[in-house]
């Protein structure tokens, strides 16, 4: 654990936040270290229904991973690979988790801060976010886990547009290409954020992990994740929330699922 990193638990939305203001929340190796614990504790925790991500203060989501550890952390073949495995596990973890997971973007969206923005399953932003992947720009080659999930996620043109120029987008722009879901101005982005977890806690649990591994599978060959998501469809199906749903339904009211 660190104190870059904070861990609370609210109502039913649990928010991880990158805790290095000073830094621009720039993404240290103890950090990346930290956070498959952090969103494996959330995930066991039967009152979370749904984990935020965001970053300290106004200014930026994360600057990027912290480029002061790179001549220490980053220097060497062997030692890079270290850190990618670091990185990976991160950013893997947010999909293994079976509650939504949100970035919560204001201001800057760069490098490794904009790789753990793109793992989560939702993007919100503010008006005043920009993202960018500036490897072009450092001399970095950017891996094949972290491009395949680029390509999964806006397709190849994108994804070399993004890769080749280093470009950043602003809000606007970000949303017009699918890179965040909703955008709302800095002063109402709470707001908009709180909205959608109030969203999420009221439909039926179940239903959105089973979701999220059929999501997977269809981004994956490998036949597990479909037995997966098929086993997590047919406990939706023998579920009480399931009932519950019906029952709503038939009595136009709201359902109140319990996740069982």
């Amino acid at each position: 654990m660190t104190s870059k990193l904070i861990a609370e638990v609210h109502g039913s939305t649990a928010t991880l936040v990158l805790n290095a203001p000073q830094r621009r929340n720039a993404l240290s190796l103890d950090m990346w270290q930290a956070i498959p614990e952090i969103i494996a504790g959330f995930d066991r925790n039967a009152t979370v229904r749904s984990i935020v991500i965001r970053g300290a203060g106004t200014e930026a989501f994360a600057a990027g991973a912290d480029i002061s550890e790179f001549e220490a952390n980053r220097a060497t073949d062997d030692s890079a690979k270290t850190y990618d495995l670091a990185t990976q596990a991160a950013t893997l973890s947010l999909g293994r988790c079976s509650k939504p997971v949100i970035a919560a973007v204001r201001g800057i969206c760069f490098g490794g801060g904009m790789a753990l923005a793109m793992a989560c399953d939702v993007r919100l932003a503010s008006d005043d976010s920009r993202f960018c992947i500036p490897a072009a720009r450092l001399g970095i080659g950017y891996g094949a886990p972290g491009t395949a999930a680029l390509v999964a996620l806006f397709g190849p043109s994108l994804t070399a547009e993004m890769l080749f120029t280093a470009r950043v987008y602003n809000a606007a722009e970000a949303l017009s290409h699918g890179i965040v879901q909703a955008i709302a101005p800095a002063g109402q982005f709470d707001e908009l954020v709180n909205g959608y977890t109030a969203k999420l806690a009221a439909n039926a649990p179940l239903s959105i992990a089973a979701a999220k591994k059929a999501i997977r599978a269809a981004l994956s060959s490998d036949p597990a994740h479909k037995s997966a998501a098929d086993a997590a469809v047919a406990t939706c199906m023998g579920s009480d929330d399931y009932i519950e749903g019906r029952r709503a339904f038939l009595e136009k009211r709201k359902p109140v699922f319990q996740g069982r």
